[in-house]
């Protein structure tokens, strides 16, 4: 179990680390995106009607006068005020997507000018290797699942006294270990659902695919369709003396949302838009559920008939499996607090695994070997180093020189390039301890300037924008200046005027007792803390 559970964390956790760090700050990708694009901010107000917002997109979109035949809308909500739409067909041509202001309906293409989210998106799944990233982000999941059930295994009988036991002024190894479990316990379940969830969500497509073939007739649509995201098939005839414009899509929703307690409609997918067979889903979860299906409702598009109702009290068990785990995976329940909350969980679960470098290292720290050398300062470059690259990553949004690349590409090229020399930095440094303390002061100082380069950028400093109501402006700002103070606290807190004290004697007597015995480090470490 020992064996497992660290190299386990030793082969998956650096890229472990990254995931939790991205899935941190994407739990807030909403109020990012607005951020990051000015004239995305909404102010309180009343919000436009579908039809407002849609049109000018597909009009522009389509180039012509045949509209889409296919559009997808993700509605805006409490939690991300936005509206999604995505439009394919038709004089569209290939697939087109943007996000719309709902309140003021001005609309960005996606994602050009959506580089931050778009970038930590893709990072958060490896997406930037394609399916085999996304493939590898599942992989990883599973792995953090035996480390956890390892972990959990070895440490069962000493839970309680793990989560209350921190000497941070014993052995560097000592303070390592406690810390290491004492984080490990107060996470627990929140690192059992995300390896769970993110498992599951990063195989998907290879789980659907034999699943597909063995109970759909290897129809990938049914599957989706059995799994919720879509709603079931109906026959929509034509009607050929409808009125062209048909039932508003604000109607079509307002019909849904009363069609039972508490329905939140989330998704509007428009098929033949236009035509005489129109066909509009709606498809959402009851509020404030976290498991359960989806339900939904076809209407025809031309008339507005209900064509079939589907109640999310009757989803099957597919169904709620699958949105459960997204509900729970996204923090789609709970509001503010629940993702404040989720935020500083995966830090937590950050620092457990940096915790458990630490600690691997430090009681093999008699022992001169490369692997040691080469793990302790890729931890250094990687961990530390993503600090000032993610900065960077917020600075670029609001400067970029003219004539640059796109958005996306420069946004890129700053957070890849940075993170890239930071590791650099680490490998050619002799002082390990000096290489965590530069970085972490620069990305606390980087930091601290995100509000600032916000401000001249836009105006909107963060008085200005508490004062119109653009709380998403005003977190971003302060949750930026909170990390950078923590990483310049961290820095002044690290002691690197002097080197490592050399291994003593009595450290080569305790590891020629431990491989004499047989045991691992880590097990002789446990029975001394």
């Amino acid at each position: 179990m020992w064996d497992a559970h660290s190299m386990t964390g030793i082969v998956i956790g650096l890229a472990l680390f990254v995931l939790f760090v991205t899935g941190a700050l994407l739990l807030f990708r909403g109020e990012i995106r607005q951020w990051e694009e000015p004239s995305l901010r909404a102010s309180p107000g009343e919000q436009a009607s579908l039809e407002a917002m849609t049109g000018p997109v597909l009009d522009s979109l389509g180039r012509g006068d045949t509209p889409p035949s296919y559009v997808y809308l993700g509605l805006p909500d409490a939690g991300h005020d936005n509206l999604y739409v995505y439009a394919t067909g038709g004089t569209v041509g290939a697939s087109h997507d943007a996000w719309v202001n709902p309140k003021s309906g001005a609309w960005v293409a996606n994602p050009n000018e959506g580089a931050i989210t778009q970038t930590l998106y893709y990072l958060h799944f490896f997406y930037q290797f394609g399916l085999w990233g996304l493939y590898l982000s599942g992989v990883i999941g599973l792995f953090a699942l035996l480390a956890v059930v390892t972990g959990t295994t070895v440490h069962f009988d000493r839970l309680v006294k793990d989560f209350f036991q921190f000497r941070p002024s014993e052995k560097l190894r000592v303070a390592w270990a406690d810390a290491h479990k004492v984080l490990g316990t107060i996470g627990l379940p929140f690192q059992t659902m995300y390896a769970f969830t993110g498992a599951y969500l990063g195989l998907v497509g290879l789980i659907a695919l034999p699943y597909a073939s063995l109970l759909f007739d290897g129809s990938m649509a049914d599957f989706y369709r059995e799994a919720g995201y879509y709603a079931p098939t109906v026959q929509v005839d034509s009607v050929e003396t409808a009125s062209p414009t048909g039932t508003s899509l604000d109607q079509l929703a307002a019909r849904a949302r009363n069609a039972w307690p508490n329905f939140d409609p989330k998704t509007m997918i428009v098929s033949n838009m236009g035509e005489p067979d129109s066909r509009v889903e709606v498809i959402g979860r009851t509020r404030g559920s976290v498991f359960g299906g989806t339900g939904s409702l076809v209407f025809h598009g031309a008339t507005g008939e209900e064509l079939l109702r589907d109640p999310p009290s009757e989803a099957g068990a597919l169904n709620q499996a699958v949105q459960s785990m997204e509900v729970l995976h996204f923090a789609e329940f709970g509001g503010l607090a629940l993702k404040i909350l989720f935020f500083l969980l995966a830090l937590a679960s950050s620092a457990v695994i940096l915790t458990g470098n630490f600690t691997w290292l430090e009681v093999r720290r008699t022992q001169d070997r490369t692997i040691n050398t080469i793990l302790a300062r890729l931890t250094a470059g990687v961990a530390t180093g993503m600090a000032p690259a993610t900065a960077l990553l917020f600075l670029s949004a609001h400067w970029r020189p003219s004539g640059a690349i796109s958005p996306d590409g420069w946004t890129d090229l700053v957070f890849f390039g940075s993170w890239g020399l930071c590791v650099l930095y680490a490998l050619v440094r002799p002082n390990i301890a000096c290489v965590h303390r530069a970085l972490l002061a620069t990305g606390g100082v980087l930091a601290l300037l995100i509000p600032l380069a916000n401000g001249l950028a836009t105006g909107d400093w963060p008085w200005v924008a508490w004062a119109a109501g653009r709380g998403a402006v005003v977190g971003v700002d302060v949750g930026a200046v909170l990390c950078g103070l923590v990483l310049l606290g961290l820095a002044g807190g690290l002691d690197v005027e002097a080197a490592p004290p050399p291994p003593t004697d009595q450290d080569r007597r305790e590891e020629e007792r431990t491989s004499a015995s047989g045991r691992t480090p880590e097990e002789v470490l446990l029975d001394t803390a």
